[in-house]
């Protein structure tokens, strides 16, 4: 087992991971130097040092939020390999479709609904004037975002792949879908805020179409309707009402 100085300088390392990209090995470099202080703290120089390298020599690429946790349960992994409770050569594989899978939920919901909420929400707290709401809010979500990176990394590296299926009950896909109903909302209210939306489009009328729209997106998201669909509805709900109220 790795120390806690060690599991530390790893962790440190893994914020600069990004700055080392490249186009063929994407994470590659990053990896290795955030890995670098385990790999020598779990094997002596010479041959297996070497084999544990070559290991992680090669194409990764994950999402930065999600690489603490990445990251912890490869050096668990890698425990277990020097310890010689498991071959060298089950990393490959697990690496690949590691990387892969904590790609797609970190993008599904940082990228597609967490950080969208909070710039929406920016946007509204700078329309009412609430400058020091939106600090509040960053400085939150920093906090959280800091918080969950250090978590995750130490729960990986604790419990290896089985940190897995705690983020199997986490659901945090499921989360998203919530997160970017409420981005639908603020973004209607976003609408309905600006200047030409007020002249143009009552609030009398706006209300209800706001909870039109949050009703049909909830609707669209239980019965697993394209999104397309519910883009078109919308639409032509718009040209109708803009006829509507043009021959008023």
């Amino acid at each position: 087992m790795i120390s806690t100085a060690v599991a530390l300088r790893c962790l440190a390392r893994c914020g600069c991971i990004n700055a080392a990209i490249s186009t063929r090995g994407m994470q590659e470099i990053g990896l290795l130097f955030a890995l670098e202080p385990g790999i020598q703290a779990l094997y002596p120089p010479g041959e297996r040092r070497r084999e544990a390298l070559l290991r992680h020599a090669g194409h990764s690429n994950t999402h930065p939020y999600m690489m603490p946790l990445y990251l912890g349960i490869t050096l668990s992994l890698e425990v277990q390999i020097a310890g010689g409770s498991l071959p060298g050569a089950a990393m490959g594989g697990v690496s690949r479709t590691l990387s892969t899978t904590l790609s797609a939920i970190g993008d599904g919901f940082f990228e597609g609904a967490l950080l969208p909420c909070w710039s929406l929400a920016c946007v509204v707290f700078a329309l009412c004037g609430q400058i020091w709401a939106i600090l509040a809010l960053t400085g939150l979500l920093v906090i959280g975002m800091v918080a969950f990176r250090i978590g995750i990394f130490f729960y990986g590296l604790r419990h290896g792949v089985a940190a897995l299926q705690w983020l199997k009950r986490l659901a945090l896909i499921d989360w998203a879908g919530r997160v970017k109903q409420a981005n639908a909302f603020m973004l209607a209210l976003l609408l309905g805020m600006t200047p030409w939306t007020v002249h143009t489009f009552p609030w009398l009328l706006f209300m209800p179409a706001l909870l039109s729209a949050a009703a049909a997106y909830a609707f669209a998201g239980k019965a697993r309707l394209p999104r397309i669909v519910l883009w078109l509805t919308g639409v032509a709900a718009m040209s109708f009402l803009d006829a509507t109220l043009a021959r008023a």
